[in-house]
């Protein structure tokens, strides 16, 4: 056994609480912060547009951004996007339009459509329309339905937003 004084005693003891103390805090603080530890949840607002505009430009030795559409649109309703562009040719644009049951669409330049495919077979379409002034998503017309997260590239130059899907 040891033998300590009181005032070795009083050290020892005060030595054993702020370890627990320690021990507490490292087993406890974690716990309290889960938030913290998967980042910001950032909900979807369905706009390409939106987004872009968020988006700060680029320039220097940054001439581009990746965006992830999975965080753009919502990944839980939609699993799949394309394209529908006025510069496409006409085969192609009756096909899809065909394809993918849609009437109506403008299609006389001034707008370019993403066209969201949802999860859900018999699920409506969702066309998120893009005016081309402002962001060209129709730089090289899709002919294939990609996964929604597959990665968009979009540069910033001549006053409006480039965007290419391949």
């Amino acid at each position: 056994m040891l033998k300590l004084s009181n005032s070795q005693r009083n050290w020892v003891i005060l030595a054993i609480v702020l370890w627990l103390v320690l021990l507490a805090g490292l087993i406890f603080i974690p716990k309290e912060r889960p938030e913290q530890a998967h980042g910001p949840v950032v909900a979807p607002t369905n706009s390409l547009s939106t987004t872009l505009a968020n988006t700060p430009k680029t320039g220097g030795a940054v001439t581009g951004q990746i965006l992830d559409p999975s965080v753009i649109y919502d990944a839980n309703t939609y699993g799949g996007f394309t394209t529908l562009c006025p510069n496409e040719p006409q085969e192609i644009k009756d096909l899809k339009l065909e394809q993918l049951e849609l009437d109506g669409v403008d299609l006389d330049g001034a707008y370019g459509y993403v066209v969201l495919i949802p999860y859900e077979e018999g699920a409506d379409l969702m066309l998120d329309q893009v005016a081309l002034n402002d962001v060209d998503i129709c730089l090289q017309p899709m002919n294939a339905t990609l996964p929604l997260n597959y990665p968009i590239l979009a540069s910033y130059g001549d006053d409006k937003w480039h965007v290419a899907f391949q």
